[in-house]
């Protein structure tokens, strides 16, 4: 992959400048006095910044130092790249800085530039090792020949797990509130087992729907249609336990490449299992979630209010993702199937009498609509 260039990178590296446009140049109220190029530069200083504007700025720049070493590494080698992402980064900033002068709500400061110039060295440091191991973590056996559509209903199913109520909001209020959960970042192990279980799947599906040579591409643009899109949407903010997934998961699919179709699907499709079995069964066993002597009746068990529309969405996604990979792992569909369907009962019937049960009569349902989309559109055969 050294040797070529990424088609992803142009489009996320002008998505990532408009970006930066529009955080820095809002609300676009520029004075009606000109000034020359040496008066904004007067105006320049060294200014005190709390923690949070220190790491909105840090942040902000590393995607733009990021884009950048993709798109220069391929072309001109690795200390060329990391050169242009600081001075990319350095020259955006100075230009921005300088036309804040001409806005009277912001204030040009030399700190900014230091830190946005920092981030997008850090993006370039990100970039360079994203070419090193994007280069090994593509399967090197070519993915076997099995239905796309459950691969785009997997994805699709996750992009509404993570961006749900999907109502953009691109003001200033929501981008900071976007990224304050990274101030004082709180990485629960249970939570970073979610992530990397999800974005493993994630990774599969993309694996199958896009060609080998585009695959690495394809899969960072969903990340960046993920961490983008919770920026900017109704609600939504950044979680340190997903960006720490993700970093952990490039080494994990380096590991799993030389597998075969079949043995990379078996190998996720027992990773989400023993999630999905674990998130009904530690919790018994650790007295945090208390279960009751006798079973509820069942207009009780029916009353139980459905989860709102994300958990929904995700718990959709992870029963069509297990049905889709234990078809891909060998299973005929109506077994793989079967198979989904039995575990997510008998989670069910488990977690029956939990005070706050995780598994219900709506994940039987899922479990069974999963299984019918997996049963009728997964090939019943072999061939490549």
């Amino acid at each position: 992959m050294s040797g070529r260039s990424h088609f992803a990178a142009p489009l996320l590296l002008a998505i990532v400048v408009a970006l930066i446009l529009y955080v820095s140049l809002f609300p676009f109220r520029f004075d009606g006095a000109e000034l020359t190029l040496a008066e904004a530069a007067r105006t320049l200083a060294w200014a005190r910044a709390s923690r949070g504007d220190m790491l909105n700025n840090l942040l902000l720049y590393v995607p733009l130092g990021f884009c950048l070493a993709l798109l220069v590494e391929p072309r001109a080698g690795r200390t060329a790249a990391l050169a242009a992402s600081v001075a990319g980064g350095s020259l955006l900033s100075l230009a921005m800085e300088l036309t804040q002068a001409s806005i009277e709500s912001r204030v040009p400061s030399l700190t900014d530039l230091s830190l946005n110039t920092a981030g997008a060295f850090v993006g370039g440091i990100a970039g360079s090792a994203w070419q090193v191991l994007g280069a090994r973590m593509t399967p090197q056996a070519n993915p076997r020949g099995r239905s796309g559509a459950v691969a785009v209903t997997v994805l699709v199913l996750w992009l509404l797990a993570r961006l749900w109520p999907l109502v953009p909001d691109v003001g200033l209020g929501q981008l900071k509130r976007a990224v304050r959960p990274l101030f004082s970042p709180d990485i629960a192990v249970a939570r970073l087992a979610a992530f990397l279980v999800g974005w493993l799947v994630v990774a599969q599906a993309v694996f199958h729907l896009a060609r080998r040579q585009r695959s690495v591409d394809g899969f960072l643009i969903v990340i960046a249609i993920v961490l983008i899109g919770r920026a900017i949407t109704a609600g939504n903010a950044l979680e340190a336990a997903e960006l720490a997934a993700i970093a952990l998961l490039l080494p994990v699919l380096v590991l799993i490449s030389r597998l075969e179709d079949r043995g990379r699907s078996a190998f996720i499709a027992a990773a989400l299992g023993t999630w999905l079995v674990a998130v009904a069964v530690v919790p018994l066993l650790g007295g945090t979630s208390p279960v009751g002597v006798e079973i509820p009746d069942l207009g009780d068990y029916l009353s139980r209010n459905a989860p709102p529309p994300a958990e929904l969405a995700g718990k959709a996604f992870s029963y069509v993702a297990l049905g889709w990979l234990l078809a891909g792992a060998g299973l005929p569909p109506a077994v793989a199937a079967g198979v989904t369907v039995f575990v997510v009962v008998l989670l069910s019937l488990l977690q029956a009498g939990a005070a706050a049960p995780l598994y219900g009569w709506i994940d039987v349902i899922l479990a069974i609509l999963a299984g019918a989309v997996v049963w009728r559109w997964m090939p019943r055969t072999g061939a490549r």
